[in-house]
């Protein structure tokens, strides 16, 4: 095969597993908020889910699927691959805890349809472009230790209370309307999501992580919001998923995605001219 017949060939399968993904999210989006009678018997009867959670996944498939459609923003794409994959395989996990084994399979399909568009997108749609780092600034390492401190801590140990299922933490997703089944997939999520934030490298992992974070921690504000619990709980989930963005902002550049930034790199970025090629690799 030759590199051309490679390269239309991997735009072809590129954009059909693409545009599988984002017609789903965008239809099972619409389907989700209006609360159809299928997602009422898949979600609330079958899955046991509370019905306000068909509306959280709606309102965010549907942008999600209009970011993997539009060109450019990589880090972005990065984020929603990562949301959709999660949203697959929670479905297909939450549907074998209830015994449907066969039902597991459809959305276990898409999630490696996912895969597969994630992996073929063109560069354009991978690579980061270059933004400067806070490489060396004091504040912002003390401000990057401490949010990440706190996110991992929080998660770490969520993750053990909800896997062990203990008994205060299990009251609090009973009473939230969720199934208890719910918390070992959750709280597997997040015991590897703290470790994926604490160790150094694996920046693309990292950015998984980072957004599995953000929507553990979003989701939770909004299920709080949903159901109408106290102030308390709202402003924490609210602070831990800001405590995120700031970890991830402030992270050094062997943790991102984003090129390290050199002397020549800093240089070139601010007068706007292009690297050389040895820069840029």
């Amino acid at each position: 095969m030759t590199t051309e017949l490679r390269a239309e060939t991997r735009t072809i399968v590129y954009w059909l597993t693409t545009v599988i993904i984002a017609t789903e999210s965008a239809v099972g989006g619409v389907w989700d908020i209006l609360r159809i009678d299928y997602v009422r018997d898949v979600i609330v009867d079958q899955l046991e889910y509370p019905t306000y959670v068909a509306v959280i996944l709606g309102i965010a498939k549907l942008p999600g699927a209009a970011v993997l459609l539009v060109p450019k923003f990589p880090r972005l794409k990065e984020w929603v691959y990562a949301g959709v994959f999660f949203i697959y395989t929670g479905a297909s996990i939450s549907l074998a805890a209830q015994g449907d084994y066969a039902a597991a399979i459809g959305p276990l399909g898409f999630a490696a349809i996912t895969g597969v568009s994630w992996a073929s997108r063109p560069e354009s749609r991978r690579r980061v472009t270059f933004a400067p780092r806070l490489d060396g600034n004091r504040p912002a390492a003390y401000g990057f230790w401490t949010a990440t401190s706190i996110v991992v801590f929080v998660l770490l140990t969520g993750g053990v209370a909800d896997v062990i299922q203990r008994g205060e933490t299990a009251g609090g997703m009973v009473e939230l309307g969720y199934p208890t089944y719910f918390m070992y997939l959750l709280g597997g999520w997040k015991i590897l999501g703290a470790l994926t934030i604490a160790v150094p490298g694996y920046p693309r992992l990292k950015e998984w992580a980072y957004a599995g974070a953000f929507y553990d921690f979003g989701g939770a504000f909004a299920s709080h919001l949903a159901f109408g619990s106290a102030v308390n709980h709202k402003l924490w989930t609210a602070s831990f998923a800001v405590c995120v963005l700031i970890s991830w902002g402030l992270r050094a550049s062997g943790r991102t995605l984003t090129p390290p930034v050199t002397p020549l790199a800093r240089s070139a970025h601010r007068s706007g001219s292009p690297l050389p090629h040895t820069a840029r690799r």
